[in-house]
């Protein structure tokens, strides 16, 4: 004996179907991208690149890629995020970049407390790994988001961070000088925002301001190259 379905039920199977794909693909996709962020981490994106305090890359690299930029700066955030990732892995660990981090410090006390923590984490070769941290836990400009508990997390969080000799340099507020340094380099070479991008190499000097996308970038590199 056949059974007829009514229009009504065939409809309401095959919206149940349907939404069943969709909920489906959304997992899916939901797994592969929190695959992707682990396969990102700072960890694994910087292993076996030389660091030598702020700069990241071969002494001999080319092109020069030197960024000013604040910890509190979204847009800074978002080159860091978003932007830098895609040129250490095309171009700084194949030797033909050398990137140069300037940190600056004047949105407020959140900056100058974020940067302190960075160059203490310098000092052991690992500042570009804290640096991916600070801004990947970045918070709104001066709301006092940058807190001991959070700066001393992202140590815990820096694989090889000795805390002991971290802390201790971060509190003894020595990188004043190297901030003032920065702040002096940057009036030097006309820098008034952040970020600013300086990108140096045979083929001449070039300066990227604000936000900018990688191609941007890629762009700047290959004519520095000559």
């Amino acid at each position: 004996m056949t059974r007829t379905v009514p229009p009504g039920s065939r409809r309401l199977l095959l919206a149940l179907t349907l939404g069943t794909a969709v909920l489906v693909t959304g997992l899916l996709v939901a797994l592969s991208q929190l695959g992707a962020g682990h396969a990102g981490s700072p960890e694994e994106l910087y292993a076996g690149i030389p660091q030598d305090g702020t700069t990241l890359g071969e002494a001999e690299a080319p092109v020069t890629v030197s960024v000013y930029e604040d910890f509190q700066c979204p847009f800074c955030g978002r080159f860091g995020r978003e932007v830098l990732p895609d040129v250490v892995r095309e171009y700084v660990r194949s030797g033909e970049v050398r990137v140069e981090s300037r940190p600056m410090a004047f949105l407020g006390e959140d900056s100058l407390e974020a940067a302190r923590a960075a160059l203490a984490a310098a000092e052991q070769d690992l500042y570009w790994q804290y640096h991916s941290l600070l801004f990947e836990n970045q918070g709104a400009e001066n709301t006092g988001y940058v807190t001991d508990a959070l700066l001393e997390r992202l140590a815990r969080q820096t694989p090889g961070l000795d805390p002991g000799p971290w802390n201790d340099l971060r509190a003894s507020g020595s990188a004043g000088s190297e901030l003032e340094d920065v702040r002096a380099e940057a009036g030097a070479r006309g820098v008034d925002s952040t970020p600013t991008l300086i990108v140096s190499g045979p083929g001449g000097d070039e300066v990227l301001e604000g936000a900018r996308d990688f191609e941007e970038v890629a762009e700047a590199i290959e004519e520095a190259r000559g």
